[in-house]
């Protein structure tokens, strides 16, 4: 029990955006100055958190998994209610962009991703919802049936690749994913006997929840209101890919080749585990897709990362430095 209730310091990230849509002004990099400044150097100094003690309740994980999202949700309306007011000048709409898209990338996106692993509608639901409004249109599709299934190989747009730096591997990805999701889509639907565009197509279900709510700040908002909603996205989905990018960086693997915890670094680091609803247990996830977050386990034989997920942007970011601390720490294949 005492492991579930350490995952509702996860809620500290969408209580960071509500300060900063409320306050305005600079508050917006407030986000961005705890989590990639001191909660980074904290996690560089701490040893990682191993321990692998739970408890099989699934009530506290999947009330967690609700409020992220009615917090997001809410995070949204209240931001759109400013607009309407007219409490933000141009620059501040932009700055508390940065704060609502962190958390649309690390709470939104993050809670997406865990509740389209589990079955039932609300779950699916509200996975869909979340990417819709982060300005996501393909992980939906690409998530399970490319990525769990082709991870560390030459079909998976979202595993690095050795020598590959976040830039390039963002273009590549980004562009993969869209093309992948859209021809996974149009054979599933004719398989059905359907349309392309069909209502049922998952991909233009998500341009519609993304365009319906760009619609809703543009009306609100005018063209900053718009251009505020544009920058969260952009925003997230750069989140998004650059925790793909240290996931699976160089961990090659051969389509025929049964998955591996050598297949995806992992961190126990304690806030890049609580914070992200144990995301960074990476290598048991991919073993085990239906495992719910709570139940992750460290794995022995999974490469570590140096440091928690906030202080390898850094690395990640500068290529050259990037490449000097992770080829060596690479499996030999």
């Amino acid at each position: 029990m005492y492991r579930n209730l350490q995952y509702t310091i996860s809620l500290a990230l969408p209580a960071m955006a509500y300060v900063a849509v409320i306050q305005g002004g600079w508050w917006g990099l407030m986000p961005w100055g705890i989590v990639f400044g001191i909660m980074a150097l904290i996690e560089l100094l701490l040893p990682e958190y191993t321990d692998n003690r739970h408890s099989e309740d699934e009530n506290l994980p999947s009330l967690i998994l609700v409020v992220h999202l009615l917090a997001h949700m809410g995070l949204l309306g209240y931001w759109v209610i400013g607009f309407i007011q007219g409490r933000y000048a141009p620059w501040e709409a932009l700055v508390s962009a940065l704060a609502v898209g962190f958390n649309a990338g690390a709470s939104g996106i993050v809670i997406a991703h865990e509740m389209l692993h589990r079955k039932g509608r609300f779950w699916q639901g509200g996975a869909k919802l979340l990417l819709g409004v982060a300005g996501n249109i393909y992980f939906y599709v690409t998530h399970v049936r490319m990525h769990h299934r082709y991870v560390g190989t030459e079909l998976d747009y979202s595993s690095a690749k050795r020598g590959e730096s976040f830039y390039s591997f963002l273009w590549r990805t980004l562009k993969g994913q869209l093309k992948w999701a859209w021809r996974a889509e149009v054979d599933r639907l004719r398989r059905l006997g359907l349309s392309p565009f069909s209502l049922r197509n998952y991909m233009l279900q998500e341009a519609t929840i993304l365009v319906v709510t760009a619609l809703v700040f543009t009306l609100s908002g005018g063209v900053w209101g718009l251009l505020a909603f544009a920058l969260q996205a952009v925003v997230a989905n750069f989140l998004l890919e650059y925790v793909n990018y240290i996931e699976h960086y160089g961990l090659a693997r051969k389509v025929d080749e049964p998955i591996r915890p050598w297949h995806s670094w992992e961190s126990n680091k304690y806030f890049s585990r609580f914070f992200l609803v144990d995301l960074s247990r990476h290598s048991d996830h991919h073993l085990h897709g239906s495992k719910s977050y709570h139940t992750l386990n460290a794995l022995d034989k999974a490469p570590r990362l140096p440091t928690g997920y906030a202080g390898m942007i850094y690395l990640a970011l500068i290529p050259p430095i990037w490449r000097r601390v992770m080829d060596k720490r690479l499996p030999l294949n």
